[in-house]
């Protein structure tokens, strides 16, 4: 009797991305769709820390990587609050990246629009809420201004965007 050979199944690279707060889940899960749609490329696992500052945004990843494992691991910080020493080393210990997004998420958001940006988290909000008209805290707010092909033109320019980009793409 003839055996028959497994066909190859190749195994996704997975991501563990977690944000601080609404809008920095509904960023990464529209950097999800746009990046990894079509069950190709990487397969990415987004939580939500719910603000608290950067040590719980720490802890909710290293908690997440208690009940799974993923190849790559990142955590979306606001800058406005200082990471502490333990904050990375906790991250560094656990293979976590830690991105910052100056000084917080909408501040990032605008410089991807190439706007100049507060220094003032609630600043950066007011005037993010002005240019879109939106809370941004879904997926679908992101669609308009952030298009695939927009964060690959400005990418080059922004570190931190860059380096989310390439997380993404499984890099």
């Amino acid at each position: 009797m003839a055996r028959y050979a497994k066909p190859h199944i190749t195994q996704r690279k997975t991501l563990l991305a977690v944000g601080e707060g609404k809008s920095d889940a509904a960023f990464l899960k529209y950097l999800r769709a746009q990046f990894c749609a079509g069950g190709s490329g990487v397969s990415v696992t987004v939580r939500q820390a719910n603000g608290k500052g950067p040590s719980n945004v720490i802890s909710t990843a290293i908690g997440a990587l208690r009940i799974s494992s993923y190849d790559k691991k990142l955590c979306l910080l606001d800058t406005d609050i200082d990471w502490t020493s333990q904050n990375k080393i906790d991250a560094k210990r656990k293979k976590i990246e830690l991105i910052g997004s100056t000084p917080c998420l909408e501040g990032l958001l605008l410089q991807i629009l190439g706007r100049q940006f507060p220094s003032v988290s609630d600043d950066c909000k007011r005037q993010l809420k002005a240019i879109t008209g939106k809370e941004m805290f879904e997926v679908e707010d992101y669609a308009v201004h952030f298009t695939y092909f927009h964060l690959q033109a400005v990418r080059t320019n922004i570190a931190e965007l860059d380096k989310l980009l390439r997380l993404f793409e499984g890099k």
